[in-house]
Order: C-alpha cells, then structure tokens, then sequence
C-alpha cells in the first residue's frame, strides 16, 4: 500500500513483538550490532552510554535521550566507545492507517532524534514495560508504545541531530574496525584526504573527543576484549594493539580503565 498524506504519519501501530525491557547492548565492552533489515519499523532509544550508528552513508552519534526510528531493509552497524555500556530500549512495529499497514511513512526513518526530557522518556518506558509484561493488554500496549513514538517525533522536530561529517565518520569507522591499523593521526589525515590541523579541528568538534584519544579508548576496549574473552599474554596483547613498548600499553591502560591490565583480567575472572 502506497504511502497516505495525513497530519499524523500513521493513526495506529501493530506490535511485531513485545518490547524487551531496556537492555545492555553490549556483553564485552566493544559493541558492534548489524542488521541486513527486517520487514517492520524499529524505534530504537539509548538510556545509558554512549558511540556511534552508522547507516549507509550517514553516521550519528549514539548518546542517552538519541533515538533512531529504522523503516525496514535499511542496512545498520552501530559501535560503543567508551565510559558506561549502552542501554537502549526498542520496539518493533507495523504503522497503520485505518487498520491497514502501510510501507511508505512521510518523515522516515528518522535518524538522530533527540528527547527533550531523557527522564520523562524514562518514565513513559516504564509504563510500557509494565503493559508488555501483561498478555491481556494488547490493545493498551500498542496504544501508549504509538503514543510514545509520535511524541518523540514531534518533540525532536527543532533540534535533530546533525550527521557527523563523511572524513569524520569514515575516521570513526577505522578507529573502531581496526584500531591496531592506525600508525598515527597523520596517516588518517592524508588517507581520507584532508589536512592533519583541518581533520583535528573537525574531529574534535563533531565527536567532542581529540582524535588521538579517541584512538587511545578504542585501542583499550579491544585490549579488555582480548583480556575478557582470551588467553593472550599482556606483552601479546600490546603487540596485537600496536605497542611496542608494554610499559607503555599498560600505563596507558591504568590511566584509562582505572586497574592494570592484570588486575582487570583478574576481576573478570572473579565475576
């Protein structure tokens, strides 16, 4: 069915499956989820923690109260960074118009939308949370979850969230796909094409975080992967990572997670 001209984009929503209670995204701390697309809308929100979503050629940035509305077949990866693991909660669902799903929604997918009140976004969560759990409350259910959606849609109109610029998101990708790859911030520069002094001042500015440190924090989350889910040495490690130097490594590390390499490998361990 075509797409309808109407003031609200759909007047009902079909649930495709309960909403799950807000979740970790991440079972280690480097997170990365993908999806080749599904048949039904997803309304996705972080609660907690922060990193980046990419889809096709556009990248934003993933931080408490952004929320992101997928329309079906659309192509996503999304990593975390650093500082606290993501929490978000999400919803799969069918728009419908006049009891009739349709395929085509005016204004989506909405990408990067931000909540006036991440708190009262919370709340309202809450109330879905409640209903999902309760079989006999369907219709409620979908009711409030279509409240919701519309709500954040029309309250995010004046402020969305500005796509991270293409140099600054393809640095983002190399960074998190291949941190141990990164000579040094020069050799980023020259490979996408723009100055070092011009790619600093862009970087810093679009992420908030200096490139070089933002390198450093990538660097650590695939170093607590490796300490996490592996049997490698420390000295391994800081090779696999780049280092020459294993002082170095685990100086930096300490600064960063707050332990030494060893004593964070223990405390997983003791969990």
């Amino acid at each position: 069915m075509p797409s309808i001209e109407r003031d609200d984009p759909f007047d009902a929503i079909e649930v495709v499956d309960r909403p799950w209670f807000p979740y970790l995204c991440t079972e280690v701390e480097h997170w990365e989820w993908r999806t080749s697309g599904d048949g039904h809308y997803n309304f996705w929100m972080a609660l907690n923690g922060e990193g980046y979503l990419h889809c096709g050629a556009q990248s934003f940035r993933i931080f408490p109260g952004a929320f992101f509305i997928f329309s079906p077949h659309l192509n996503i990866s999304a990593a975390h960074h650093s500082g606290p693991r993501i929490t978000r909660f999400s919803a799969h669902f069918h728009p419908l118009v006049d009891g009739r799903r349709i395929t085509k929604v005016p204004g989506l997918p909405r990408l990067g939308g931000q909540v006036q009140s991440l708190s009262l976004a919370q709340r309202q969560i809450d109330v879905i949370m409640r209903l999902a759990l309760q079989r006999d409350e369907d219709a409620m259910l979908a009711k409030k979850l279509h409240a919701f959606i519309l709500q954040c849609i029309g309250a995010s109109e004046h402020r969305p969230e500005v796509p991270l610029s293409g140099p600054v998101a393809e640095a983002l990708r190399l960074f998190h796909e291949s941190p141990a790859s990164v000579g040094s911030i020069a050799q980023v520069a020259r490979q996408i094409g723009i100055s070092r002094s011009h790619f600093d001042r862009e970087f810093t500015k679009q992420t908030g975080q200096a490139p070089q440190q933002f390198l450093i924090s990538c660097k650590m989350i695939e170093a607590r992967r490796y300490l996490e889910s592996s049997h490698l040495r420390v000295s391994e490690i800081a090779e696999a990572l780049g280092y020459r130097d294993i002082y170095f490594f685990s100086r930096q590390f300490k600064q960063l997670v707050g332990q030494s390499p060893m004593q964070y490998r223990k405390g997983v361990r003791c969990l």
